[in-house]
C-alpha cells in the first residue's frame, strides 16, 4: 500500500511546509460549500484513481459530495491558526455508503482492507521534519467503537479519531465539534506543537475495491470553544 494515501504525499506537504510561514493567521474560517469556486483553494491528491468531489450549490446551505468507486483522493487546505487559543473545529457530514470491508478486527493483517473510510477530516501539524508532521485524522466508521483512536500501521504520527460509528445516522446530517487541543493530547500523549497548518478531506473506497459516499458541509477552524 502507498504509505502516502495515508498522508498525501511528501511532495504536497514540503511545498505546504516551505509556505507555510509567509501565511497570516486565517481563523476563524469557514467553508460553507455553497458557491462554484469553493473548491479553488483546495489542492487534490491523487493516489488510485479520482474520487469525484463536487460543490452542490442551494438556496441557502450547499455541500461538497464525495464519491469513490474503487478510488482513493484527498482535498488539501492549507491555513494556519493557534491551536492553543483558537483550538475548536466543527463540520457536518452525512454517510450515503460505506466502502465494504472484508477485515472488521483490529489484527495488523486486516489494516489494507480496513483503511478505507466513507469520510475522513484531517487536521495536519507542520514541521520542517516530515518524519515530524503529525496529523489528528477524524473518521466515521461503520464498525469501530466512537471514540476509538488508533495509530496508523503506516505512519505513528497520524492517530485516528473515530467521531462517529455505526449506521444509525446513515443518510443524515450529523454534526460534530471537536477541541483539536485536547483530542491530541489524548491521541499523542502530549501537547499539540502550536500551529495547525493544514487540514483535509477525503473519501476513498480503493483498498476494499468498493464504493462509498459521502457528503461534507460547514466545516469551520480555528475558534475559541463557545
Amino acid at each position: 500500500m502507498d504509505k502516502g494515501k495515508v498522508f498525501f504525499s511528501i511532495a504536497v506537504f514540503l511545498i505546504l511546509f516551505m509556505a507555510l510561514y509567509a501565511y497570516a493567521y486565517d481563523t476563524p474560517r469557514w467553508f460553507p460549500f455553497n458557491a462554484e469556486n469553493a473548491l479553488d483553494e483546495w489542492k487534490e491528491k491523487i493516489f488510485k484513481g479520482r474520487v469525484v468531489y463536487a460543490i452542490e450549490v442551494e438556496p441557502k446551505d450547499g455541500y461538497l459530495m464525495a464519491k469513490s468507486d474503487q478510488t482513493s483522493s484527498g482535498l488539501l487546505y492549507k491555513v494556519k491558526f493557534d491551536v492553543i487559543k483558537n483550538p475548536m473545529m466543527s463540520w457536518q457530514w452525512k454517510v450515503k455508503t460505506f466502502p465494504k470491508k472484508e477485515m472488521d478486527t483490529e489484527d495488523s493483517a486486516g489494516w489494507i482492507e480496513r483503511d478505507d473510510y466513507a469520510a475522513r477530516v484531517y487536521v495536519i501539524f507542520p514541521s520542517w521534519n516530515f518524519l515530524n508532521v503529525k496529523s489528528l485524522e477524524y473518521i466515521w466508521d461503520e464498525n469501530l467503537p466512537e471514540d476509538t483512536i488508533l495509530t496508523s500501521p503506516y505512519f505513528k504520527n497520524i492517530k485516528l479519531v473515530v467521531v462517529e460509528s455505526g449506521k444509525n445516522g446513515v443518510d443524515q446530517w450529523i454534526f460534530e465539534e471537536r477541541n483539536i487541543y485536547e483530542d491530541y493530547k489524548k491521541a499523542f500523549g502530549r501537547t499539540p506543537p502550536r500551529y495547525v497548518g493544514a487540514i483535509a478531506i477525503m473519501t476513498d473506497a480503493d483498498n476494499s475495491l468498493s464504493k462509498a459516499e459521502a457528503f461534507y458541509k460547514n466545516l469551520r477552524v480555528g475558534y475559541q470553544h463557545e
